[in-house]
């Protein structure tokens, strides 16, 4: 009995800090016309970047490299991104308790952390 009562608290405890996988509509609502501020875990950088409605991708590395690419939302709920060099990038996004979005790829790995989100293209990228 006290076996069991401890693995359910447990459960409901890391429920509670659980990240919430973003839908389709909460993408759209969060992603075209904005910006954000945040850090490339993949590339060990911190960056900004604006996701234009066309689905123009512009991002200023901490190192002030300027790229441009596309982003999309996918009809399974993955947000892609694809810089021209490089390979297609789709991950699903998750909100954590902090108020951070991660996106995150099928392995589990956290290749971006989006600290804060911005109206419009607000680091006139």
């Amino acid at each position: 009995m006290k076996t069991l009562l401890l693995t359910s608290l447990l459960l409901i405890a890391s429920a509670a800090h659980a990240d919430t996988t973003l839908g389709i509509d909460q993408l759209k609502a969060l992603i075209p016309g904005n910006s954000v501020s945040g850090f490339a875990d993949a590339l060990g950088k911190n960056y900004t970047a604006y996701y234009s409605p066309d689905g123009v991708l512009i991002q200023m590395l901490e190192n002030k490299l300027k790229r441009k690419g596309t982003w999309t939302i996918s009809d399974d709920g993955q947000f892609c991104t694809q810089f021209p060099t490089q390979q297609k990038k789709c991950t699903k996004v998750t909100q954590a308790a902090n108020g951070e979005y991660h996106r995150i790829k099928d392995d589990g790995m956290v290749t971006n952390t989006m600290k804060k989100f911005y109206k419009g293209n607000a680091f006139k990228l």
